[in-house]
């Protein structure tokens, strides 16, 4: 006879959401067997079996009763244990999820006759064994939950210590994707993988394509967000992890048919799309399949996905031109009346009449009014990937993927005059083959192998045709200016035309050794980076004029320009990245495990294959050293420690203490270095021309005399940057499968990179204040500006962070994360494109100081909430009526999220300290005594009050600190409802609405470039200062989604 009974944790207790043993593919189990009386059980079999491929792990008990597999594949599993005397156990419902380390203790019972009892391990999810902050998204999260374009990233959001980097630039050049901050660390220090492989593109933010998307969720299994003191399997970046692992074929066939559908006609109009006119149109259609299954039972499965996105997305714009009055040389006020005529330059009406359309928009006063336009943005994307697993026996077992994704997008601007799209397309390929090998059950060797293959491509493409009498360089195609407080990099990105090509090569061995209570992982990693680059910087030239008066008068202040015929834009640059690491996992005792690990790694200084590199050792140089080395290697003294503990004061599995502290290197790779490689002389000559002449800025410039170049440059004498990361919680597991978890996290950066002008000008005290002193030229007579980045800023953050979370269970799944942080920094990031909301430039190269606030990054409060619930119709209703009620499920999330900082400036270099080459100007103006830094009003047509601020005395720098002013709170609720009609067995269609942002709440973005210049040329008031135009979250749109699954 065979009694089936469900015991409780009298029996068993499942500890399911850790990473004390955190695996990069997998996830482990471990455990203590125990007699009725308490003693431990030594030399038993236990048998582990996968559910869905029908493997079976048999591992014997120690000395001490303990047990543990240390690399299982995430999914569900069975244990049986059966000893002569006592009753044979089957434990199921055991769901192990990637990273994990679940902790199963079992207590026999003595046997009654012929009974096999089944225990269900259905306890809270806490973490007993692991000091480091993570956090898992599984499968059900990822089918059920709405995802406004289906990326699967976005769903590390959910996390405590994760924010959406809001103000983070969104280009060509630092990536399209969303970019995501990881308790108080860049966008840039996440790392990505993909089955254990780097995914990370060139610029190591969130991977993806030029839509802004990293497609595939359905071919994801689950992933998991390491967010702070992770073990030392982990390295490369010094920020956070995002872990995912795919899907596999099972013994089961199954599989999925999807279409995802949108059309403007159901979706509300944008804030600011103008009232008369029509909702810009509108058309989506994003569909594909999956299918798996075994080839032979047991032994081989294979599974394979497509996907496609066919896109045509109406973008309206809103941006500044110059009013009809200032056409003809009068500048009016906000009423009409005159406040100043000039005399327009002879040929600024051709630069009106093609560049500028009429405005359509209320006028601004100052000359500047608004104009609306409505464009088309075509996005077409193909994504596939196949896997195949293979057993080949108990010891050996194989996987391989490949994954691919092609897109294009033709995109127009959005805050300027849509004379310009650009022309986009991306492909990834990633490769992955990986070998696992059983020794015996203490024993086994993970070997991986990995390539990588990122490719973007961006040009720009002109609407209109401008004739080479108006172009800034004779010979060249027309480049692009800024007027300051009217528009910023009118014609297009002054950093393209670019074709990158990033080759990875990756190899991985870890051994996995279990000896009494420890778990030890010895591990070897390597990189083989190859970065094939075609790129050009200010080719045409960028124009800056000051103000609208100087345009219109045609008089700039400046041109950045590549020379013509000293343009070399091709490089192929290589690098290595090795590292080596051990981690022991130990459970000292019964209630309490040590995590305990070391990091080595270093990277090769990067080199390139022709030779074409150059660098200024010492910024008082007068000439670059041409070739390698490029920089000292300071990553050769890397040494990454790692420790954490997790204790069970009560020893009941129901309360989890929790510490972890670790430091974590961020290595110098080809985000860092892409710029200064490719834009020095003597391959690649630019200067910066104050003054010059209009409009052939090169029309007094002298070929034949010595050429005073900008320079991209890295500090020759590296010093390696890290973070330590430290945290503290506390886990308790309450009724209902439901866990709480309040802790805190923080982090302190060092020799963080920084960027800036390093070529000031000379400065002085007077009356005890920093002046500077133009009159006397640059520090290095030889050069203009000096971009250089250097090792040597800081960050600190420090967090409150609490989760609440249910495991299903009565048709509920539900979480709520909410973090209370604060990030101060004296840099966010180290190229120009890299946020929207203050110049990543350092205000005075000389003084970091200067620019410690907060982090371009931050957001003060984050709650985040999602939930999915199966609705309790018809549950006991037979025929029609249950075949309509039953199947409803709905789902949200919900989060709400505090502004981010930004940072007002002027239009001209009042400071004097010769900082005024476009991309890194940076000049803020002082605060009117009792008055606030952070002046904010919160309406659209004036977010901050310009009247807090004034000019400074001039040649020196205002006194408003960097990002003080806090930017527009997000709030959004995405909501979906789906049905799900049973077919026959293990067949259904479901159907689904999906509504994001269904309170059509108005997101709005911070005031863009040239609305945040407070001041133009003069002391100018800029008219158009604190005027927002764009929103950060659409409106809201519905989808509806049709889906068959077998």
């Amino acid at each position: 006879m065979v009694m089936m009974r469900s015991c409780r944790a009298v029996l068993v207790y499942v500890i399911l959401s850790g990473t004390a043993y955190p695996q990069t593919v997998g996830a482990s189990l471990q455990g203590t067997l125990f007699d009725p009386s308490g003693a431990v059980v030594p030399g038993v079999a236990i048998e582990i079996r996968s559910v869905d491929k029908g493997s079976v792990h048999t591992i014997t008990t120690d000395e001490r009763g303990r047990y543990r597999d240390p690399l299982l594949l995430p999914g569900a599993y069975e244990l049986r244990v059966s000893l002569p005397g006592f009753q044979t156990m089957v434990l199921k419902g055991i769901q192990l999820t990637v990273g994990q380390d679940a902790v199963l203790d079992v207590r026999l019972e003595i046997a009654k006759s012929d009974q096999q009892v089944n225990v269900t391990a259905d306890a809270p999810s806490i973490d007993l064994a692991s000091g480091a902050l993570s956090g898992t998204v599984d499968r059900r999260q990822m089918n059920d939950l709405p995802l406004n374009g289906r990326s699967f990233q976005q769903l590390a959001l959910l996390q405590p210590g994760v924010n959406a980097a809001v103000a983070a630039g969104s280009d060509v050049v630092g990536g399209r994707g969303q970019k995501i901050s990881i308790n108080g660390a860049r966008p840039e220090h996440s790392s990505f993988l993909l089955d254990g492989s780097d995914i990370n593109n060139v610029y190591n933010k969130t991977p993806g394509s030029v839509g802004g998307v990293l497609l595939g969720v359905e071919t994801v299994q689950e992933f998991q967000v390491l967010t702070n003191a992770y073990s030392a399997e982990f390295g490369r970046s010094s920020g956070g992890v995002i872990n995912a692992i795919t899907r596999s074929g099972s013994n089961q066939f199954h599989g999925n048919l999807f279409e995802y559908l949108r059309n403007s006609a159901l979706d509300a109009k944008n804030f600011f799309d103008p009232a008369p006119a029509p909702i810009p149109p509108f058309k989506r259609n994003q569909f594909g399949g999956t299918f798996g299954g075994p080839v032979r039972r047991d032994k081989t499965f294979f599974f394979g996905a497509f996907e496609a996105i066919k896109e045509r997305l109406g973008v309206t714009g809103v941006t500044n031109v110059p009013d009809q009055n200032a056409r003809n040389g009068i500048i009016t006020d906000k009423n009409g009346s005159v406040v100043r005529t000039l005399k327009l330059h002879s040929l600024i009406p051709q630069y009106l009449g093609l560049l500028f359309p009429l405005p359509n928009g209320p006028v601004q006063g100052g000359g500047v009014a608004q104009y609306f336009f409505s464009r088309t943005q075509p996005t077409d994307e193909y994504f596939a990937q196949g896997r195949v697993d293979h057993r080949f026996s108990n010891r050996d077992a194989f996987f391989g993927r490949y994954t691919f994704d092609n897109g294009n997008v033709q995109r127009p601007v959005r805050d300027k005059p849509p004379i310009v799209f650009t022309a986009e397309r991306s492909r990834n390929q990633y490769l992955t083959l990986e070998h696992v090998h059983t020794f015996s059950q203490s024993l086994l060797n993970t070997a991986r192998a990995s390539y990588s293959r990122s490719t973007s491509e961006a040009d720009n493409r002109r609407t209109v045709e401008v004739p080479p009498q108006l172009w800034w360089v004779p010979g060249t195609q027309f480049g692009f200016f800024t007027i300051q407080g009217l528009v910023t990099e009118m014609g297009g990105d002054f950093r393209i035309p670019r074709d990158d090509h990033l080759n990875n090569y990756q190899w991985h061995d870890t051994v996995f050794w279990t000896k009494g209570a420890h778990g030890l992982r010895l591990g070897f990693e390597g990189q083989r980076m190859q970065f094939n680059q075609h790129t050009t910087s200010q080719y045409g030239g960028i124009v800056t004029f000051p103000s609208l008066d100087r345009f219109l008068t045609g008089v700039p202040s400046s041109v950045d320009v590549a020379l013509p015929g000293l343009i070399d834009p091709d490089r192929g640059y290589r690098q290595s990245l090795f590292a080596f690491f051990v981690q022991d996992d130990y459970r000292w005792s019964q209630n309490l495990t040590l995590n305990i690990g070391l990091r080595y790694e270093f990277t090769t200084s990067p080199t390139e294959v022709n030779g074409k590199i150059s660098n200024l050792r010492n910024v008082t140089d007068s000439a670059l050293v041409i070739g390698d080395p490029w920089h000292s290697n300071p990553s050769l003294r890397d040494f990454a420690p790692r420790i954490g503990l997790a204790w069970d004061p009560f020893k009941d599995g129901k309360t989890s203490v929790r510490a972890g502290f670790g430091i974590f290197y961020d290595q110098i790779l080809p985000k860092y270095y892409f710029f200064s490689g490719s834009l020095n002389p003597p391959f690649t000559t630019r200067t910066t021309i104050p003054n010059p002449p209009f409009p052939n800025v090169l029309e007094t410039f002298d070929f034949n005399a010595p050429i005073r170049a900008q320079l991209q440059t890295i500090d020759f004498d590296l010093q390696p940057s890290y973070i330590m990361q430290y945290n503290f919680s506390i886990q308790r597991a309450l009724p209902g499968s439901w866990a709480v978890t309040l802790g805190y996290a923080g982090s302190h950066g060092l020799h963080l990179l920084r960027i800036g002008d390093a070529n000031l000008a000379p400065e002085t005290l007077v009356n005890g204040v920093k002046t500077y002193q133009p009159q006397l030229g640059r520090r290095n007579p030889n050069f203009t500006t000096i971009t250089q980045r250097k090792p040597d800023a800081q960050s600190f953050y420090n967090a409150l962070e609490a989760g609440l979370s249910k495991r299903y269970s009565y048709g509920l799944r539900a979480q709520l994360s909410y973090t209370f942080s604060r990030s101060i920094d004296e840099a966010s990031g180290i190229n120009s494109q890299d946020f929207d909301n203050s110049t990543t430039y350092v205000i005075d190269w000389y003084d970091r100081k200067a620019d410690r606030g907060l982090s371009s990054f931050w957001s003060k409060h984050v709650f985040v909430a999602n939930w999915s619930y199966d609705l309790p119709f018809g549950r006991t209703a037979t025929g029609f009526a249950g075949a309509l009620l039953r199947g409803w499920q709905i789902n949200n999330i919900a989060a709400v999220q505090s502004g981010t900082p930004f940072e007002v400036r002027l239009g001209f270099n009042r400071s004097g300290n010769l900082n005024t080459t476009s991309f890194s100007f940076h000049e803020r103006p002082s605060v009117k005594p009792a008055h606030s830094n952070n002046p904010i009003l919160g309406g659209p047509d004036r977010y901050f009050d310009v009247n807090a601020f004034e000019l400074q005395p001039v040649n020196t720098i205002g006194n408003l600190g960097r990002n003080t002013l806090i930017g527009p709170p997000l709030v959004n609720f995405d909501v979906s409802l789906s049905k799900e009609f049973h077919l026959r067995e293990k067949r259904a269609f479901q159907f689904r609405t999906e509504v994001f942002n269904i309170f059509n709440h108005a997101n709005f973005a911070i005031p863009n470039s040239a609305n945040r210049v407070v001041f133009q040329q003069g002391g100018i008031l800029n008219p158009t200062a604190g005027r927002i135009t764009s929103t950060a979250t659409t409106s809201r749109q519905i989808q509806f989604g049709l889906k068959f699954v077998f």
